[in-house]
């Protein structure tokens, strides 16, 4: 009964801002709203049958918040998501470096029995930049340091937002569909192929991107992104190889090499150089 109690205690205490789950659209996605209500299966690394697509907030306390905002898109090869792992640690990672954190649930292009395509995958990282924006004050962000952090299949979704971004509706009758989509920062962990153009007609966000040497696919992404940006000499960029531990490495946590178990630092080095968690009003 003590226990109980403690941990309705702990409950109680939790700040009311920490955390809450936002469904993306009102009715379920368009053209698969039927769908909305088809439970989520999960397990112990995966959650799939993602039906009513989602964000996470994790949103720093108040005093702590910089204004900075960050949504993440878990990895998985579109067959599942990696959301434990690669969507709420880096949302809990962020939140404690000032960042409001947003961790996307998208739908799931290659599950064995989906209607859904790698562009509805897209809709959904676009609709959650455009929500975050929308809703800027409500969360104490500045609509102009929004990023996103993609993981493996999640980096192909930030690569085709980043480098092609659908433009503002401005007469949209949904105001959430005015606001933009490009991002204004991106961090590329181990990410995917596609995505990624052979050029830009505009100058891409500043990136930070990690792979290890030994994960074939994310090294060629990785270099394929670099050398976009090697275009743009007046874009910052970083790029980091750590010395191993292949693919889906997620936070390093479970890492026995000291520089992956070290990677998250890196990005909060570089959150920092770019300013991004020097703390300024919306």
């Amino acid at each position: 009964m003590r226990l109980v109690f403690a941990l309705c205690a702990l409950m109680t205490a939790q700040p009311a801002w920490a955390q809450s789950v936002v469904p993306l659209w009102e009715k379920g996605q368009p053209g698969f709203e039927a769908r909305r209500d088809i439970p989520e299966q999960h397990a112990q690394w995966w959650w799939r049958s993602i039906n009513n697509p989602s964000l996470t907030v994790y949103a720093p306390a108040p005093d702590k918040n910089t204004g900075a905002a960050v949504i993440i898109l878990p990895g998985g090869g579109h067959r599942e998501l990696v959301f434990g792992e690669e969507g709420v640690k880096p949302a809990q990672h962020l939140q404690g470096l000032g960042v409001t954190a947003f961790a996307l649930k998208y739908v799931l292009a290659r599950e064995e029995g989906s209607p859904y395509a790698i562009a509805d995958a897209k809709a959904d990282a676009v609709r959650a930049i455009r929500y975050v924006r929308a809703h800027a004050a409500e969360y104490g962000i500045d609509p102009n340091r929004v990023g996103v952090m993609g993981f493996s299949a999640g980096g192909e979704l930030v690569s085709m937002l980043a480098f092609d971004p659908p433009p503002a509706k401005a007469s949209a009758v949904d105001p959430i569909d005015r606001q933009p989509a490009r991002p204004d920062f991106l961090i590329e962990i181990y990410p995917g192929p596609g995505g990624i153009p052979s050029n830009l007609k505009a100058a891409p966000p500043p990136v930070f991107m990690l792979t290890a040497y030994d994960d074939h696919m994310a090294v060629e992404s990785t270099g394929r992104i670099q050398a976009l940006y090697q275009a743009w000499p007046d874009v910052a960029y970083e790029r980091h190889i750590v010395s191993g531990d292949g693919h889906g490495f997620n936070m390093g946590d479970r890492s026995k090499r000291q520089a992956v178990r070290n990677w998250p630092a890196r990005l909060a080095d570089w959150l920092t150089d770019q300013g991004y968690l020097t703390k300024v009003k919306p």
